[in-house]
This record gives C-alpha cells, sequence and structure tokens, in this order.
C-alpha cells in the first residue's frame, strides 16, 4: 500500500502549549499538573481555517457540533511506534493495544473530538471543547450526526469507567467549577450507553 499524503486546512489556536499525555519510555504518562489547566482552556478556542478553504465552511452555521480531525504534531517517529500503552498513562491500568485507547500516541496520531460551534467569522470557527493542543494541524472537519456518531446501546470497558473516575479524583480539588454532574465524567449516564451499564 502507497503512503497517503495528507494536507492540513487550517491550525488550532488556544491557550494549551502541551499535552496532558505524553509519550515516555515506550508508554504514555499523564501530567497531573496540566490536567486542571486543560480543563479550565476548554471553553473557548480557535480553529483557523486556510483561506483557499473558506468557502468549504458554508453551510456549517447551521450545525450545533462538528466534529475535528487533528494531527497530534508533537508526536516522534519513537512514539508512533509503540503498540501498547497503560491507558490514560495510568499504571494501575492493564496495558491495552493502542487502537483500544483514545491516547494521542498512535502510528497515525489523527485525533478526533466533537465539539460545540460557537460561531464563524470567516475562515476562523470559535468553538467549546476542543482537547487540541496550540498550533495542532486541523486535517478535516465534519459536522455532528447523532444517527451517525451517536449509536444507541453502547458498551464501554469497565476500565475506562475506572480512568473517567480516576480522571474525577484529580480535579475534585483543584477545580471547583467541576461537578459530578460534568459530561466527561459521567458516562454512565449517556443516553447512548446499553441499558445494563447506564445509571438511572
Amino acid at each position: 500500500m502507497s503512503n497517503l499524503i495528507i494536507k492540513p486546512i487550517g491550525i488550532v489556536r488556544s491557550e494549551i502549549n502541551e499535552e496532558m499525555l505524553k509519550y515516555s519510555n515506550k508508554d504514555i504518562k499523564l501530567d497531573h499538573g496540566l490536567i486542571s489547566h486543560h480543563r479550565s482552556n476548554l471553553k473557548t478556542q480557535e480553529i483557523l481555517i486556510n483561506k483557499e478553504y473558506e468557502e468549504c465552511l458554508d453551510g456549517i452555521k447551521d450545525f450545533s457540533h462538528i466534529v475535528v480531525f487533528f494531527w497530534t504534531h508533537k508526536n516522534s517517529d519513537e512514539a508512533r511506534q509503540i503498540k501498547k500503552v497503560h491507558p490514560a498513562g495510568m499504571e494501575k491500568m492493564p496495558i491495552k493495544g493502542i487502537f483500544a485507547t483514545r491516547s494521542p500516541v498512535r502510528p497515525n496520531p489523527i485525533c478526533t473530538t466533537t465539539v460545540k460551534l460557537i460561531k464563524r467569522i470567516r475562515n476562523i470557527l470559535i468553538v467549546e471543547g476542543l482537547d487540541a493542543i496550540n498550533n495542532s494541524p486541523v486535517i478535516d472537519i465534519k459536522p455532528h450526526l447523532p444517527s451517525y456518531d451517536s449509536p444507541e446501546d453502547v458498551k464501554i470497558a469497565d476500565w475506562m469507567f475506572r480512568i473517567m473516575d480516576e480522571f474525577k479524583k484529580f480535579t475534585k480539588n483543584s477545580d471547583a467549577n467541576q461537578t459530578s454532574e460534568d459530561s466527561t465524567f459521567n458516562m454512565r449516564k449517556h443516553p447512548c450507553l446499553s441499558p445494563e451499564q447506564r445509571e438511572s
């Protein structure tokens, strides 16, 4: 199979300059000191679309949410070779294959996040909830469609629930504005979950 060429369509502008999860000694490591900083800066970010693609944004403001595909550009070639990691960089979690995780360290470091679209200003999109760091190349944008992107009766690995619980502990004392109702950490209440996993 021949190599593929991906051309960025834009770039992320954010106050976040470092990733929470970083390649370290053939695994990933969670920087606890950056968790609260990341969460407090997820309120609004800018996606600066290249001028040549500005007309591709026509109609985007008719959607409340968009899916952003971006490249985790700080990953080294060495980082792209690893096959298994401790999910979320938590050593207490069992090692899993990279494709079973949401790790930014991947053979092709493509990440995706569904974000709220606040507004479009010509070739600039103001969004909320994008976890890309500053200067991350954006490689694609699509509108979020619940029928495609939110299947019903979803099953999630038990260890992923434990990761969410651990993140909740990290931020509980450091960010008084985050509550137990934060959707990021209350995956068990999500309506897409299978009935046996969903909390009432």
